[in-house]
């Protein structure tokens, strides 16, 4: 079946390439769906939030992009086409922000100030700088004024909601000063039960969320520093929650090369909760990089530490063994026309720091090494086509390999009573795409087509060993395809998203699978400087489940939001209504497999009402 998958999509790449391609300037001309290599997305003053990578987002939900709900604010991660974690990397400036908490509490992309952000690089690509395996989602900052400029937000949510976030950035002297800071208790859902009521807190416990950053431009230097931290941070679809969190950042950069670093402290447990068990994980991660145009070097030492009690029981945990992992990527492209090609190639070495560790892997893996090596490449061709002035067509083919993540190599925590021990596999093989991606766009009308065979794909299996079963990883190999299809006619707006993915190696669903979604938008036009939208968003019902990782199937749901922005002078005001009709539902994406899942749903918040001022002046 491997074979047939592969041949098949080498004809239809093939065939579909036209001989009269356009090369890849012309993908401004057109409205087309993110196949291209990148995808630049400038943000505009109202789209702000909406193009960040909070739950209101507007971009990531649709084309086969998706926010996972964790929990309140700051606790989502994104899921792009049945690939998630790192296989989509997200990166500021070309700054990777690796996560410290094994858990990803601390994803600091979901935490930036949406006043700095200029545009979004959108990339399905593992060809393109500061990629995974599938591609990167990459915010770049405005450009330092010399000017006075000030812009700042101020946003209240009310109804189920019950929170405030605030803004601000300043230029002048080419320098930007940016500040944010928000503060906040746990949504309710529907039927107005809070976190206390649905997830076993002790209360609904206030959480905290702050940043500070400062860049300075001399001609073609820029230095820039920032901190940031989060306290508090309720994370009901595991067994722990965010205490605290400090993540220390600098750079200094010369034309298009940046050296950087960033350190995160973070420390997590379940005080927050009801139990009769103590648990607390306590994580640093350090990363160096130098990054430009064309290539990317890193260094990262990450270190977790675990412990549990109950009563007079204790374990204590070396979580993370202070791996450290160097890596270094160089990329190129270059037109063989009408065929664009973008290469990328390099490599990863990891060294386990604590090698007493390696002991526990030797429980289910033999002649496990302290060292690991692997290699990253990957081969883009990419075409565009124009048919008539109307019709366009592209098409991608691409082969990439990554290594394995880090934590699916090296976790490793022994838990108390019958919870099975959670062991990573550092014999795990380095997973290898392939992959086909085509669309057509005719005016308002646009449909893409995608494939990926992936071998050697890295997924969650329970191993029962002598005394307690282990959930560990394995290589398998699997297919995942889809369609997103979408009509952007004047006035309406509408994204239809399908996937489907099946485990090769057991002939079964593969685990995490978004079922079909469809997201349509109604403007009206504008009057007196008034606009006017409302938003339909349905998941359809998840059957098709893997029921080896104990996945439950979920139900269909649909909401309905309002949007009304005005503007006069420098001010913006903005309302919203989020699930104006207060449905009860929970997202199919919305529980995880990690070491410390808690296995249950986590419901969206019912109706909340969001307003919304911003302010942007140059003097």
């Amino acid at each position: 079946m491997k074979l047939k998958f592969i041949i098949t999509t080498c004809i239809v790449a093939f065939f579909l390439i036209q001989p009269n391609a356009q090369t890849q300037d012309s993908i401004k001309t057109y409205k087309l769906p993110s196949v291209e290599v990148v995808a630049r997305k400038n943000v505009q003053p109202t789209d702000r939030f909406s193009y960040g990578t909070n739950y209101e987002s507007s971009l990531f939900n649709k084309n086969g992009f998706n926010t996972l709900r964790r929990g309140a604010n700051y606790t989502q991660d994104l899921y792009v086409e049945g690939f998630k974690r790192s296989d989509i990397k997200v990166v500021i400036d070309g700054e990777q922000y690796h996560n410290a908490c094994p858990n990803r509490m601390d994803v600091a992309a979901s935490r930036i100030n949406p006043l700095e952000m200029d545009y979004v690089d959108l990339s399905k690509s593992g060809s393109v700088p500061n990629s995974g395996i599938y591609g990167k989602i990459e915010y770049h900052r405005s450009p330092i004024s010399d000017n006075l400029k000030v812009k700042s937000f101020g946003m209240i949510n009310t109804g189920a909601s019950n929170d405030y976030d605030l803004g601000a950035t300043l230029d002048i002297l080419n320098t930007n000063l940016s500040i944010r800071y928000s503060k906040g208790t746990p949504y309710k859902n529907a039927e107005s039960k809070s976190f206390k009521d649905l997830y076993l807190y002790k209360e609904n416990y206030k959480y905290g969320y702050g940043n500070v950053g400062l860049r300075h431009q001399i001609k073609d230097w820029q230095i820039g520093a920032s901190f940031s931290y989060g306290e508090n941070i309720s994370f009901p679809f595991l067994q722990m929650d965010e205490i605290q969190t400090k993540i220390y950042s600098g750079s200094i950069s010369y034309k298009e090369n940046k050296l950087y670093f960033n350190y995160t402290d973070h420390l997590m447990n379940n005080t927050l909760r009801q139990s009769t068990m103590f648990m607390e994980s306590d994580a640093k991660n350090l990363t160096v990089g130098l990054t430009g145009k064309y290539y990317e070097m890193t260094f990262r030492n990450w270190h977790a530490d675990n412990f549990m009690k109950m009563m007079s029981n204790s374990i204590s945990n070396n979580q993370m063994p202070n791996v450290n992992q160097f890596s270094g990527v160089v990329t190129h492209s270059f037109d063989l026309m009408p065929i664009k090609l973008s290469l990328k190639g390099g490599a990863q070495y990891f060294v386990i720091g604590d090698e007493k560790r390696i002991g526990f892997y030797n429980l289910l893996y033999a002649d496990v090494n302290k060292n690991s090596f692997f290699i990253t490449a990957a081969l883009n061709a990419h075409s565009i086509a124009e048919i008539s002035n109307d019709f366009i067509s592209t098409i991608s083919a691409e082969v990439a390999t990554e290594a394995p993540e880090t934590e699916q190599l090296y976790i490793a925590i022994e838990r108390m009573g019958t919870n099975p021990n959670w062991s990573g596999n550092p014999n795990l093989k380095q997973p290898i795409k392939i992959s086909l991606r085509t669309s057509f766009v005719y005016k308002f009308f646009n449909i893409e087509g995608f494939a990926n065979h992936v071998t050697n794909y890295v997924n969650v299996v329970k191993k029962p060993i002598t005394g307690k079963a282990v959930m560990t990883y394995e290589n398998i190999n699997t297919n995942i395809m889809g369609i997103n299809t979408g009509v952007d006619f004047k006035f309406l707006e509408s994204n239809i998203s399908f996937l489907y993915g099946e485990n090769l190696s057991n002939s079964s669903a593969l685990s995490e699978i978004s079922p079909l979604a469809v997201t349509t938008t109604l403007s009206l036009p504008e009057l007196v400087g008034i606009k006017v939208s409302a938003t339909h968003r349905y998941e359809n019902a998840m059957k098709r489940i893997d029921y080896l990782l104990n996945e439950t199937a979920s139900a269909a749901w649909n909401i309905v939001s309002i949007n009304l922005s005005y503007g006069l002078s420098s001010f913006i005001l903005n309302f919203e209504i989020d699930n104006i009709l207060n449905h009860n539902y929970s997202r199919n994406l919305s529980y995880a497999r990690n070491p410390f899942s808690s296995g249950m749903k986590v419901y969206d918040p019912g109706r909340t009402l969001r307003f919304t001022i911003y302010y942007d002046k140059l003097f």
